[in-house]
């Protein structure tokens, strides 16, 4: 066995050629939301130039946006998702080629 690959057992191949169409079509709906979102598509607050706005104090510290955050991290678990289907169904490829 060489470095970096993992052993897979005759059960889990099984599974995975079970589950092959399930996998792919998750694939295929979780890369969807995951192209629609863009870092740069998010929009702070902005900060008053001119008028009685741009007199009162500034707030200090950074933006707390929990739902942002929650998209990230959404975001972040599909990545990993799709990578690990990725990875299985690349191993099904392997085995029937």
């Amino acid at each position: 066995m060489l470095k970096g690959q993992t052993s897979v057992t005759k059960e889990d191949l099984l599974q995975w050629i079970e589950n092959y169409r399930w996998m792919v079509e998750t694939i295929e709906e979780a890369r969807q939301p995951v192209a629609k979102a863009d870092i740069n598509s998010y929009i702070g607050a902005k900060t008053a130039m001119y008028g009685i706005e741009a007199t009162l104090p500034k707030a200090s510290g950074g933006t707390s946006d929990p739902v942002y955050s929650e998209v990230q991290r959404r975001v972040y678990s599909l990545n990993y998702r799709i990578k690990e289907y990725e990875q299985k169904i690349s191993e099904v490829h392997c085995v029937y080629r």
